[in-house]
Formats: structure tokens, C-alpha cells, sequence
């Protein structure tokens, strides 16, 4: 991109906190239900799937159905349960 104007640093500034906050709404969101169904959240069990898919591990995310994530989750934990995790 290079070089940005202060009005292009500016709306960059304001939309990557915007972006941020509401990230962190939605990701607080489901680390909620997480510890309510799973009893850990896709942090806590190092869940690299969701982290790469829904939270940005790779830059771009492509997202996940919510069937992939509960799955994900149910493999991650089984791994940690056999010590392999």
C-alpha cells in the first residue's frame, strides 16, 4: 500500500479499532458459550482450526460453519482428554 496521507492513516486508525472492538465482542461472545457447553474456550485448548479460520492466524479468515466449529471443538478437547493435546 505504501505510504498513507494522514486522512488514510486516519480512517485506517479508526476502522482497525472499530474492527478490533467489534472482534472482541464477538469473540468474547463465544468464548461465553464455549465455557458453558465445552468448559474451556478455542484459546484455552488451542484450538488452531477456529484460530485459523475465524481469528485471523493466517491473516485473512475464510470463516467456518458453526457444525465445523462445534466439531473442532469436541477434537480438541478429546486430544487434550488423551494427553495428546
Amino acid at each position: 500500500m505504501g505510504k498513507l496521507s494522514n486522512k488514510q492513516l486516519q480512517r485506517a486508525l479508526t476502522s482497525l479499532a472499530a474492527a478490533n472492538t467489534k472482534a472482541f465482542k464477538y469473540q468474547s461472545m463465544i468464548d461465553e458459550h464455549c465455557m458453558i457447553i465445552y468448559g474451556a474456550s478455542p484459546s484455552d485448548i488451542d484450538n488452531d482450526c477456529f484460530i485459523d479460520l475465524v481469528g485471523g492466524g493466517n491473516g485473512a479468515c475464510p470463516g467456518m460453519t458453526s457444525e465445523e466449529f462445534n466439531q473442532s471443538m469436541r477434537e480438541c478437547l478429546t486430544l487434550r482428554k488423551g494427553g495428546r493435546g
